[in-house]
């Protein structure tokens, strides 16, 4: 006599459609974190290179003795304009409407490197700029999904992002 098994294919198929379901949305937990990580690289990127923009033009014109300097005043300010608008922030670093940031912004380092070799150290993290450049670290707290807590049961509702970048200015030469 033989027994149908119908029953238990389709127990089968539920328990491996639940678990391929599990897993896409873990995958997709850890891929936004991911994706918010790199639009965070992208806003520093922009943010630093509005402030190595800020070139002292007597320094570079001087004939003698030409050379890049950033203004470290003025690269101070238009990084943090250019990163609060990018990352929609106010005025003290906390996030408005349609941020990617779930709570107050930190710039943990900031440096206008005029004066190479510069070599600095944050965390484990080392560094040796080797020509004019500005260089930061900002973290911001964002909501993980409840997958990745199912998995990794240790980790908060909210984990702190770190971006890193150091852009030095391009300056090209106009030859004749």
């Amino acid at each position: 006599m033989m027994r149908d098994n119908k029953g238990s294919a389709a127990i089968l198929s539920l328990f491996f459609s639940l678990v391929a379901i599990v897993m896409i949305a873990l995958v997709m937990d850890v891929g936004y974190l991911l994706a918010v990580k790199i639009s965070a690289r992208h806003a520093l990127n922009i943010a630093l290179k509005a402030a190595a923009a800020q070139i002292d033009r007597a320094a570079l014109a001087d004939a003698e003795n030409s050379r890049v300097v950033i203004l470290e005043q003025e690269a101070k300010k238009a990084f943090y304009t250019c990163l609060r608008e990018n990352l929609r922030l106010d005025g003290n670093n906390n996030p408005l409407s349609g941020s990617m940031a779930d709570g107050t912004v930190g710039v943990e380092y900031f440096h206008v490197a005029n004066d190479v070799p510069f070599s600095y150290q944050y965390g484990d993290f080392r560094e040796t700029i080797t020509r004019p450049a500005v260089t930061a670290i900002i973290s911001f707290p964002v909501k993980i999904g409840p997958w990745i807590r199912v998995v990794r049961p240790d980790y908060r509702e909210v984990t702190t992002i770190y971006v890193h970048s150091t852009v030095a200015p391009r300056v090209i030469r106009k030859t004749e």
